[in-house]
C-alpha cells in the first residue's frame, strides 16, 4: 500500500471523483508502483492504480494525458505547469523522471 498525501483541495476533488490521475516526480520509493497496487491518500481515501506511465518532465505529462484528470479546475497548460513547478524544483523533475499514476477509488469493503 502507498500511502500519498495531497493538499487538502486535491483529496476533495479526488474524492469527488473528478481527480484520477497522480502527477510526481518519480522518487525511488514510486519506481515500483504498478496496476492493481493501492493507495491511500491522506490516510483516509482507498484507491486502486490502473495504469503508470513514466515521463521526462511534467511539460510531456501536460502534452499526453487530459489535464481536467490531474487538475479538475482546469487551469490551462502553462497554469498546471506553473503549479508543478510550484510543488517541486525543476533539478527534482530533471533528476527523477515524472510518474503519472491513474488510479480508480475503492468502494468500502474492498480496500484489501
Amino acid at each position: 500500500m502507498y500511502k500519498l498525501r495531497v493538499r487538502e483541495e486535491y483529496l476533495s476533488m479526488i474524492k469527488g471523483g473528478k481527480k484520477r490521475i497522480e502527477v510526481r516526480v518519480a522518487y525511488p520509493q514510486l519506481r515500483g508502483i504498478k496496476p492493481g497496487d493501492k493507495i491511500l491518500f491522506n490516510g483516509e481515501v482507498p484507491a486502486e492504480v490502473t495504469t503508470v506511465k513514466r515521463y521526462e518532465t511534467f511539460r510531456q505529462v501536460l502534452r499526453e494525458e487530459p489535464v481536467e484528470k490531474i487538475f479538475p479546475d482546469n487551469p490551462g497548460f502553462d497554469a498546471a505547469l506553473k503549479r508543478f513547478h510550484g510543488m517541486y524544483p525543476r533539478w527534482k523533475e530533471n533528476r527523477y523522471g515524472v510518474i503519472a499514476i491513474k488510479f480508480r477509488l475503492l468502494r468500502p469493503g474492498e480496500r484489501k
